[in-house]
């Protein structure tokens, strides 16, 4: 217990002794003309400051440190006095980017001590708009090595030249978003959710015409977001009609390649195998492109569907050509249509049969009605009989 106590106690007088020195200094409102931003090489800057000091052991200051004083205005000039029980004692003016006080000549003991400092300077000259340190008020040490930052007071710089390029720059690309929304309009594009981010970008840069530098910055970055914004929503509608226009070419395939199997009867022909192999490649490039579009992924979606829309045409394209070569080949030669005459051979056939068998049945009858004896003659026998006629014979096979 008697260890712990002693370890707090040094402890306490530790901090008694360190923390009143690393605070001995305040710096109230910094007063710099003029506010906003300053402009490059042109501006004349003024800052005035009090430094109040807190005794430490009766001491104003520690006499083995010092306070600096940094600015990165262009030509300094310091005007500092150190009033001590409200006396004032002015110092001589001084021209550097750095003022140093001496612990020497800002210690004393038992006095009522504060400092009043005044800057005067010019902004430099900046090719590129930045941010400078009008002053800041440091404690270092006896060697010269800031350990505290007491007050730091900055402004923002600006070359109108670069505000004034970039303003150009984006009211530019600004232009050529509007074209681009209207040709694509014309193209039975939906881009209304693209108009209305041109409309944001239009109030912005708007706003930027009559803005302070910083002001007028952001308002051109937001600018140039919506215009982005925009050109991605217009991707969202041309990737959209794009996989419709790649469909559609695939439906269109799809009736040919029907067409060729069922009126054509070419399901095993040779020539149309590349053409569903292709239209399987372009079919799966369109399901691909609406997955990045259900992703929200409208640029890559629009590259994918340019791909399938591509290749969905030139596989329409072969199967045009195709047809065209099955129409050029020869037609087998067809038979002679008699449809519309058989009725009439029918009857021609008719009637031939019944003439031969009216022709049969008359000469059938004729024979048998001319049978009678025939009388002798000197040369001949009676009772040898007479030898039958081969022409009768012949009519009798009718």
């Amino acid at each position: 217990m008697k260890i712990r106590s002693c370890i707090i106690f040094l402890c306490i007088i530790f901090c008694a002794i360190a923390i009143p020195a690393m605070a001995s200094v305040e710096v109230g409102h910094v007063n710099v003309k003029p506010t906003g931003d300053l402009e490059s090489g042109k501006s004349n800057v003024t800052a005035d400051l009090q430094m109040n000091f807190i005794a430490v052991g009766g001491t104003s200051f520690p006499s083995d440190e010092s306070i600096v004083l940094n600015t990165e205005l262009e030509n300094p000039v310091w005007t500092y006095s150190i009033i001590l029980d409200g006396v004032e004692n002015p110092r001589p003016a001084v021209s550097k980017k750095q003022l140093d006080l001496s612990g020497w000549e800002l210690s004393y003991e038992n006095v009522d001590e504060s400092v009043k400092v005044n800057l005067k300077g010019m902004t430099p000259k900046v090719d590129k708009s930045k941010e400078i340190e009008i002053i800041s008020v440091n404690v270092a040490t006896a060697g010269g090595r800031v350990k505290d930052t007491v007050k730091k007071v900055t402004a923002f710089v600006t070359n109108p030249g670069e505000l004034k390029g970039e303003l150009s720059s984006t009211t530019d690309a600004y232009s050529k978003l509007e074209k681009d929304l209207s040709q694509y309009k014309a193209d039975g594009i939906d881009v209304s959710k693209a108009e209305a981010k041109l409309k944001e970008a239009a109030n912005a840069l708007n706003s930027a015409a009559g803005a302070s530098y910083s002001n007028a910055q952001v308002y051109i970055k937001n600018a140039n977001t919506y215009i982005k914004d925009a050109y991605a929503l217009l991707d969202s509608g041309l990737a959209l009609k794009t996989i419709n226009d790649a469909k559609e070419a695939i439906d269109k395939t799809d009736e040919w390649i029907n067409y060729f199997k069922t009126e054509k009867e070419m399901s095993s022909d040779p020539r149309l195998a590349p053409i569903i192999t292709k239209r399987e490649f372009a079919s799966e490039d369109v399901g691909d492109a609406k997955s990045l579009y259900d992703e929200g992924k409208y640029s890559d979606a629009r590259k994918k569907a340019e791909d399938a829309y591509e290749k969905a045409t030139e596989v329409f394209e072969e199967t045009q050509a195709l047809n065209e070569e099955i129409e050029k080949e020869p037609e087998p030669a067809a038979l002679p249509d008699v449809s519309g005459l058989l009725p009439y051979i029918a009857g021609i056939i008719i009637v031939i049969v019944v003439a031969v068998i009216a022709v049969k049945v008359m000469k059938n009858r004729g024979g048998k009605g001319g049978g009678g004896k025939g009388g002798g003659g000197s040369f001949g026998s009676r009772d040898k009989p007479k030898k039958k006629s081969t022409a009768h014979q012949y009519d009798e096979l009718f």
